[in-house]
């Protein structure tokens, strides 16, 4: 695993986790479980909401940018960078990360560069 990843993939699954996840990323809803077990495989941490200890990821699903939310070993639900990007603040996030798309190349497979997501372009730092 790369400096800075963390691997989720064990993480139990709520029922609304996985209904946020068909219903924002598409899919079958027989192959959610499995789809998002292999985008929690390779995440990288935002931040964590001090209120509450839940701790926002950053992953991939098929080349688009996906936050998990977590509490301890749990999975509450899951956004798109839109949804999550107003809350950055209540994970202790006062603005965007840098090197934004640098950071989508690392959580990307090796040697599989991550399709371009007009949710969260990289700008001219990435």
């Amino acid at each position: 695993m790369p400096t800075g990843q963390r691997d989720y993939s064990t993480a139990r699954l709520t029922r609304h986790a996985l209904e946020r996840f068909v219903e924002r990323f598409g899919g079958e809803p027989d192959q959610a479980d499995p789809s998002l077990r292999a985008a929690l495989t390779r995440t990288r941490r935002l931040g964590r909401n001090p209120e509450n200890d839940a701790v926002a990821v950053l992953a991939l699903h098929r080349g688009r940018v996906l936050v998990a939310i977590l509490n301890g070993t749990t999975c509450l639900t899951v956004l798109t960078w839109p949804q999550f990007e107003p809350r950055l603040i209540e994970f202790g996030r006062t603005h965007m990360p840098r090197k934004r798309g640098r950071m989508l190349r690392r959580l990307a497979e090796p040697g599989a560069e991550p399709a371009p997501d007009p949710e969260w372009s990289p700008g001219p730092e990435g």
